[in-house]
């Protein structure tokens, strides 16, 4: 059994999913590892009438703060905003931390028909509609994590990176916080989900609802259309401008958008790179990722990795 630890490197095993729902009193019978990259996720069919989802990530500070917005920031949605935008998080005393493990639980809405880019879109344009919530949520950081992830990798007594990788990414990395912190954005800023795609739309009593807040902040409103950019996933260009028609505002005519689409190109290996040393399919994606941004070539097709 995967021991737990309150490092970065590695996510929560399942000596940690039965601390954690001890603590909230629910049934780890049948329990299925369904998604590890940024967290460890856990279907407990069990665990209530429809079955639950356990999402657990390391108990760091930066985790917890995660979580806790998370679960503030989808509870006053469904108060907030006459149209469904979230999920609601399982009832009773939210995040649980224990065994080195943060904790939050949500229900478990199974989608047969994934839910489109347009879905999203309308999402999108009533979060994106609602005020600042009265509490206070962090201010989006550009490539922070993967910073930290770099950090991870250099102490680490076997690199998932050669130096000279590292060193570009650095410089990568540089070049594009600075680029941020001049631009410009006219949609304004506002409640960002900073995750917003296909796999992060469930139905919920038949409506479309986001879920997966943990990157949820303060930013700029375009981060969240970034669905919409042309990217190494090259989704057909027909989706894209769909999803830009049901938002309402077509973010390619605004010459910033290459910036949002290189950040979020490069912070997607942040994960990859914690990954790599425990997950063989991990280390092969950073590497394709981090060849394909070195040398340019947006014809290179990538893959996301459960």
């Amino acid at each position: 059994m995967q021991q737990t630890s309150n490092s970065d490197s590695e996510l929560p095993g399942a000596d940690a999913l039965e601390a954690v729902c001890e603590i909230s009193g629910l049934d780890t019978t049948d329990a299925q590892l369904i998604h590890h990259r940024s967290n460890a996720v856990y279907l407990l069919p069990w665990a209530s009438q429809h079955g639950a989802i356990a999402r657990l990530a390391p108990d760091t500070e930066l985790r917890q703060k995660r979580a806790r917005v998370s679960i503030a920031v989808t509870r006053w949605l469904s108060e907030q905003a006459a149209e469904p935008i979230s999920l609601l998080p399982l009832s009773g005393e939210q995040p649980v931390i224990t065994a080195g493990a943060i904790a939050t639980f949500w229900p478990y809405c199974p989608v047969s028909t994934p839910a489109s880019l347009t879905d999203v879109a309308v999402l999108l344009r009533r979060l994106h509609d609602q005020p600042r919530p009265p509490f206070p949520i962090p201010e989006y950081r550009p490539l922070h994590r993967l910073r930290e992830a770099l950090a991870l990798d250099e102490r680490r007594k076997q690199s998932a990176l050669s130096a000279d990788d590292r060193q570009w990414i650095h410089k990568r990395a540089d070049d594009l916080v600075d680029a941020y912190d001049s631009a410009q954005f006219p949609m304004g800023r506002g409640v960002v989900h900073a995750d917003a795609h296909t796999e992060n739309v469930v139905l919920d009593d038949g409506e479309w609802v986001l879920i997966d807040w943990d990157q949820c902040c303060i930013g700029p409103r375009e981060l969240d259309l970034i669905s919409g950019l042309p990217d190494h996933f090259q989704r057909p260009d027909a989706e894209r401008r769909e999803f830009l028609d049901a938002y309402g505002y077509h973010l390619l005519s605004w010459p910033g958008w290459r910036l949002l689409r290189d950040i979020a190109e490069l912070h997607s290996i942040a994960s990859y790179i914690r990954l790599a040393p425990h997950k063989p399919a991990a280390a092969r994606q950073l590497g394709a990722r981090v060849r394909s941004l070195r040398s340019g070539n947006r014809s290179v097709r990538w893959q996301a990795v459960p």
